[in-house]
């Protein structure tokens, strides 16, 4: 009973104790104007005075630049980024430089602008600088290989080419020749072997990237053989064989080559005072060619020596069966002729 009685008496003195706390006023300007039960432009002017701004904290906003981006937008480019240049980035505008030089790519603002973007690895615009700090490497970049570096290429054979195009050289020659044809002569019963003969001459090649080229030719031959009594005896032939040629020598104007070709007389016909023999004839020819070179084609003059191993085809028909054993016939010629190249 004494220790509810000690509990309630504790509890009425503690009553006491907060009935006679006296709550302090607030001392803060703030709290006094709020306070206040009436409020007039003077206690507002007041308040102003009383407040020091530089106690309050506010936030300072910075807003976001906007990049702006449209089909008129100066072009980008690869340029080096000077060193203790100042950058600026856009999303919080904190401002740092530039240790060393940099290969950034970049772009204007606008063209002419003081200011650029720089781009980041993602190729995101991510900075800003002034644009004296930047200098292009476009024209060096250009200079560069466009080989990948990051590819594996297989190997090439070293003796690899190919030719995209025919390149088709052809040759029209005029030849005079002077022969000696005493096998004609004497089937002909000529007392000279002596004659002299026009050849027209059509060659073509395939001009390679070897000095040694091989080619086909056609020839037109005429000729005559004359005798102290007046008679002559002419003949025509029709040779077509294969030649190669050799350019042992080349110059900005001027090139020198050794040919070389083996032609079969297709038709090789003599006649005197209406008599006619046929002939099946081997042609050996070499020479050697000199070529000025213009931009119309090119002109040549050369020299050949021919020898040509035949026999008869046929009979005259008042003699008997002529022999048939293969006799040599030597021709010398000077040669002048047009050349051009068709690519095919």
């Amino acid at each position: 009973m004494k220790k509810i009685l000690n509990l309630i008496l504790i509890f009425l003195s503690l009553n006491s104790i907060a009935a006679d706390v006296i709550v302090e006023p607030s001392n803060d300007p703030l709290d006094v104007f709020l306070d206040e039960e009436e409020v007039s432009f003077q206690s507002i002017d007041s308040l102003s005075k009383k407040l020091s701004t530089f106690d309050q904290r506010y936030k300072k906003y910075t807003p976001k630049e906007f990049v702006r981006i449209t089909p008129d937008s100066p072009v980008k480019f690869y340029a080096v980024l000077k060193e203790r240049s100042q950058l600026v980035k856009l999303e919080s505008s904190k401002v740092f430089f530039s240790k060393r030089k940099v290969y950034v790519s970049a772009r204007e603002i606008y063209y002419g602008g003081n200011w650029s973007y720089i781009y980041n690895k993602k190729g995101e615009i991510k900075y800003k600088t002034l644009t004296r700090n930047l200098s292009s490497v476009e024209k060096i970049i250009t200079l560069r290989s466009n080989i990948s570096a990051e590819k594996t290429f297989p190997p090439k054979t070293r003796l690899h080419t190919s030719d995209k195009v025919f390149p088709l050289e052809s040759h029209f020659l005029y030849r005079r020749e002077s022969s000696d044809l005493g096998a004609i002569a004497t089937a002909l019963d000529k007392d000279s072997g002596a004659a002299t003969s026009n050849s027209f001459s059509f060659k073509f090649y395939y001009d390679s990237f070897l000095p040694l080229d091989f080619g086909l030719v056609m020839d037109y031959q005429i000729g005559q053989i004359s005798s102290e009594d007046g008679n002559t005896a002419n003949w025509q032939a029709f040779y077509f064989g294969p030649t190669i040629k050799y350019d042992f020598l080349e110059t900005s104007n001027f090139k020198f080559n050794s040919q070389f070709a083996v032609k079969k007389s297709l038709r090789f016909n003599a006649s005197s005072d209406g008599d006619s023999v046929n002939y099946s004839a081997l042609l050996w020819q070499v020479g050697l060619e000199a070529i000025y070179k213009t931009r119309i084609g090119n002109f040549s003059i050369g020299y050949e020596s021919s020898f040509i191993r035949s026999s008869v085809k046929g009979e005259l028909s008042e003699q008997e069966t002529f022999n048939n054993e293969k006799t040599t016939m030597q021709q010398n010629a000077i040669s002048i002729g047009y050349q051009y190249t068709w690519n095919l």
